[in-house]
């Protein structure tokens, strides 16, 4: 029997609303997915201190009324060249280790081109869910996540040498992180000489990047090879992909024993392309994104998880002053909702000096179209990685960027899809 004679309708909403906040964590409704949706209100009694009882509204999933989380673009410099005695950052990475960290990897260039340049990184570490209750809006409100960075620590010293291009794979099987890596001999000098007679390095840390092992050369297994620069990627299958190029254009190589031995697939035909990035799509086939001498991105696709590629093309709908770039899969958590593809890049057709506008496009039909854009930086803006945050519903953007010139610092960028696909006009906090 009811407690309260008032019927369900006549139940105060102060008291419906503080319910309502309370059952949100029990229906688990995050902007993991962009909107989140109401189906149903189903009324149920709650007895609270087994003497009264209330009636209170049960969320259940789907789709009549659109929440929607509130857009945020939120940015702060994370690298700054002549800090730390380090002339110039350059070559951001980034990925987010099983455990929720974010890695931020680039080169420190310690001063002219002869000069050994090092391998660093500075992490994120992801205290869980948040403590403090989410507003309605289903936003997560987790402060000092990919706000607060540990100390900058050395991966790889050059020692003479200069460390270059660092792209790191995540093996989401073993939880280890895996670098490959190139040394050139004499510095940044040689490499303007001759680009192949570096050595390919690979890397691995099982503690979630706190330490290293040491560098593992593979050049005789793939040849002279420079990976990325960006993030590799682990295929559905378990193999881990690096993406890069050779003299002979771009390429990958791969590995289907965690990043013990690896082998070289077959490059574009191409020779022009160089710098890539890769992308699993939804049929299992691989999408490779390359810089090539100005004006578009060139893309490739592969059926043989990466030994092999067809269909290639410039692909127009992407401008590109010949820089690098970043490619990257958004799951999408809605029951049946289609995966996202995000790619980042100054966007303009050339000349190479015109590297400015940073901005990020989305695509929901696997690369077939863009149709969607949001410029992240007005100002000058080079080399960029993007990953998804833990909890998936926050992208991380690093980015190279300055005010004169884009290689003043390395920034790092949050923001979410609601942001990305409000209207340029609306203000950004």
């Amino acid at each position: 029997m009811n407690d309260d004679p008032r019927s369900p309708d006549e139940v105060p909403m102060h008291v419906l609303d503080g319910l309502l906040e309370s059952c949100q964590s029990e229906a688990k409704i995050t902007n993991r997915s962009a909107r989140m949706n109401v189906k149903s209100m189903r009324v149920m009694r709650v007895r609270f201190f087994k003497t009264k009882t209330v009636l209170v509204m049960a969320i259940l999933f789907a789709a009549t009324t659109n929440l929607r989380a509130e857009p945020f673009l939120l940015q702060q410099d994370l690298f700054i060249s002549g800090h730390d005695d380090v002339n110039i950052y350059r070559i951001p990475s980034l990925i987010v280790s099983p455990k929720g960290t974010i890695l931020a990897f680039c080169e420190a260039r310690q001063g002219d081109d002869g000069d050994p340049t090092d391998l660093v990184l500075k992490r994120s570490l992801y205290d869980g869910q948040p403590s403090q209750p989410r507003n309605l809006n289903g936003y997560p409100r987790t402060f000092g996540y990919g706000v607060n960075w540990q100390g900058m620590q050395v991966v790889l010293p050059g020692k003479g040498e200069a460390i270059m291009q660092p792209c790191p794979v995540v093996d989401r099987s073993t939880g280890e992180i895996v670098i490959c890596c190139q040394e050139i001999r004499g510095g940044l000098a040689n490499l303007l000489k001759n680009e192949w007679h570096g050595r390919c390095l690979i890397l691995r840390s099982t503690d979630d990047g706190m330490t290293w092992s040491p560098p593992r050369e593979i050049t005789e297994s793939v040849g002279h090879f420079a990976a990325g620069p960006g993030v590799g990627i682990q295929l559905r299958s378990g193999r881990l992909v690096m993406p890069g190029y050779s003299k002979e254009g771009s390429r990958v190589i791969f590995s289907d024993d965690h990043g013990h031995t690896w082998r070289a697939g077959v490059p574009v035909n191409n020779k022009g392309c160089n710098e890539s990035q890769v992308v699993e799509l939804i049929d299992g086939s691989l999408l490779m994104n390359m810089r090539q001498g100005g004006r578009y991105r060139y893309v490739a696709l592969s059926k043989d998880q990466g030994e092999t590629w067809f269909k290639e093309n410039d692909e127009q709908s992407l401008p590109d002053p010949g820089c690098q770039g970043s490619i990257l899969r958004l799951p999408n958590g809605e029951p049946g909702g289609r995966d996202r593809l995000l790619f980042s890049n100054p966007p303009h057709a050339g000349p190479f000096e015109a590297r400015t506008n940073l901005t990020v496009r989305l695509s929901d039909d696997d690369g077939k179209s863009w149709k969607t854009s949001r410029e992240v930086h007005s100002g000058p803006g080079a080399y960029s990685s993007l990953a998804v945050l833990a909890g998936g519903s926050t992208i991380g953007l690093l980015y190279e960027t300055g005010a004169a010139h884009p290689y003043e610092k390395i920034a790092f960028a949050r923001f979410n899809l609601e942001w990305l696909t409000t209207d340029q006009r609306s203000d950004s906090r």
